[in-house]
């Protein structure tokens, strides 16, 4: 009797080419540029991560990001949230856990998160921009995903006190400071969500 024949070599298919980022210019170089500025508020919030045991749900670098329109504001591209609104970072930070885990958002950018007032209405956020508390815009997601985070949103966002809407640029905004859902006219009528 022959010994069995291996079966051939067959190389793994390479993975697919990782997605350009959104905002490559605010990238982790010009992250330890800034940081060498604000260090010790840097690792004092990322102190608060560690202890909470969310330091490794989103990179420092995209979770400090501010306003996209930072240049145009004369802002920093970075921004650490004051100590009172970090509750609202670590409950953002759960969900985002969260629906990592469950297999919803399996990869996210983020774009922009905290904005002082006065870069909020520069950038031309609404008044009362959840922004201001924390919420996160993350980067344009495929349309499987975004259907997915939608169901999500419709089954359990009520529980999260989970806000969710899609800019006309395709990015995502999530937020936990209310159950409620908008689109491109910043009503819930034009939510991508309701369709």
């Amino acid at each position: 009797m022959q010994p069995p024949v291996p079966p051939p070599h067959v190389a793994p298919a390479p993975a697919p080419p990782a997605a350009p980022p959104s905002d490559p210019e605010r990238d982790n170089v010009l992250f330890s540029l800034w940081r060498a500025r604000h260090g010790e508020e840097v690792d004092t919030f990322g102190a608060y991560l560690v202890n909470e045991h969310l330091a490794d749900v989103v990179p420092m670098y995209q979770l400090l990001r501010s306003a996209s329109m930072w240049k145009e504001c004369h802002a920093e591209p970075f921004e650490v949230p004051p100590p009172s609104e970090w509750e609202n970072v670590r409950d953002v930070l759960i969900l985002l856990r969260d629906l990592r885990q469950r297999g919803v958002l399996p990869n996210v950018e983020v774009v922009s998160a905290y904005r002082d007032p006065r870069l909020n209405r520069c950038a031309g956020g609404a008044p009362g921009s959840s922004h201001q508390k924390f919420a996160v815009d993350i980067a344009p997601l495929p349309p499987a995903v975004g259907a997915s985070l939608c169901r999500f949103w419709r089954e359990e966002g009520k529980q999260w006190n989970m806000g969710v809407s899609r800019y006309p640029t395709g990015r995502i905004h999530i937020d936990r400071t209310g159950y409620r859902t908008w689109g491109a006219s910043h009503k819930r009528a034009s939510s991508y969500c309701l369709d």
